[in-house]
């Protein structure tokens, strides 16, 4: 293996893979980034076993070859080279990697790449495009409910339905749920319904770009998405979603809305003094005005008062400061509607914008006053 390439592109390279390198430190080689070079195409690719990425890109060579090196270290010496071509060359009896760019020159150890696993194939049971702003906004909403709890796997990652005229994307940590669906014609015969973990979900989100199209394979187990160049396979999470319809409230008693960047800026304030205790605020809604409180505690107490339009009684809920922060940062629109019934009911955003209908829920909670 012996080829230059721009400090920049392979940079940026390493970047795009590094994101599937494992943590751990049981298998070294995980830890590692595979690199094979063929006819003038430069193939990294990285997996923790559960997430794998690939990327191709077009290099200046005179032979072929292939070394895995270790992630960081390669990463770190690519990362502070000069703006300039960078030479590499491989001394296969070694496995040893020499960089050269100007005055600097480095040599990495690695290992025999034929110790490293094969991404896994997808039996392709199914494969369509989506349009990659909009699968990207979509994930954007969802990942923000996925679960951190392991011993319910199914809440760590998204339910993704696809129909013929549809897709949906919902996900809850049963605190809170969040649930789109999106006007898009696919090429499925038959319905889909997988989950994708919400590691994968957050990489898809750092990755997709806004313009041209994700093509989406999936099987039982796995789910390969491709774009730009990049392919991105992932495991699925196997076990039943729960029935999240039964969650959405058909109606509500009242509803509001407000100027989304004053409500978002209020209760960000407002959160720097809950957060000290429980981070829970309470929302009272009465005739044009929601005032925003903070428990009064050994912190302190905060108050915020924001201009509404109400329809229906008044209401009082007490709800998670962070998880409404959420909410408000991905939501793209100048104004924000919610839906109330109670207080021991959930709260309801509701957003329909271009066709997409997209509702988020909060569960109250208990005043922690």
């Amino acid at each position: 293996m012996k080829f230059s390439i721009n400090q920049k592109d392979l940079y940026n390279a390493l970047n795009i893979v590094r994101r599937a390198v494992a943590k751990n430190q049981t298998l070294p080689i995980l830890t590692g980034i595979f690199l094979k070079l063929k006819n003038n195409k430069l193939t990294l690719k990285s997996t923790d076993l559960e997430l794998g990425i690939k990327y191709d890109l077009t290099v200046k060579a005179e032979s072929d070859g292939a070394i895995v090196l270790p992630a960081t270290q390669f990463l770190n010496i690519i990362r502070e080279l000069p703006n300039e071509d960078v030479y590499l060359e491989l001394n296969q009896d070694k496995w040893q990697l020499q960089i050269k760019c100007i005055n600097s020159l480095f040599k990495i150890n690695g290992y025999d790449p034929d110790e490293f696993p094969n991404l896994p194939q997808v039996e392709e049971s199914a494969k369509f495009e989506l349009p990659a702003n909009k699968f990207k906004e979509m994930i954007k909403k969802v990942r923000i409910s996925t679960s951190k709890d392991e011993t319910q796997p199914a809440l760590t990652g998204a339910l993704f339905e696809v129909e013929s005229e549809k897709v949906k994307m919902v996900s809850t940590n049963t605190y809170r749920l969040s649930f789109i669906e999106a006007p898009l014609k696919t090429s499925v015969n038959e319905k889909i319904a997988v989950i994708i973990p919400g590691t994968t979900l957050q990489e898809l989100n750092n990755l997709l770009e806004d313009e041209g199209s994700v093509e989406v394979e999936v099987d039982s187990n796995y789910a390969r998405f491709t774009f730009a160049g990049i392919e991105v396979i992932s495991r699925l999470i196997e076990g039943k979603f729960p029935n999240y319809e039964l969650v959405i409230p058909d109606e509500s008693n009242s509803n509001f809305s407000a100027d989304l960047s004053q409500l978002h800026g209020a209760v960000k304030r407002a959160s720097l003094i809950a957060k000290l205790d429980a981070n829970i605020i309470t929302l009272q809604a009465d005739e044009g005005l929601m005032e925003i409180n903070s428990a009064e505690g050994s912190s302190g107490y905060a108050h915020e008062e924001v201009k509404i339009d109400l329809e229906g009684p008044d209401q009082k809920i007490n709800i998670d400061a962070g998880y409404f922060i959420d909410v408000l940062k991905v939501l793209d629109s100048e104004e924000i509607n919610i839906e109330m019934i109670g207080p021991l009911n959930p709260l309801v955003v509701n957003s329909q914008k271009d066709g997409d209908k997209f509702i988020y829920l909060i569960m109250p909670v208990r005043s922690q006053s």
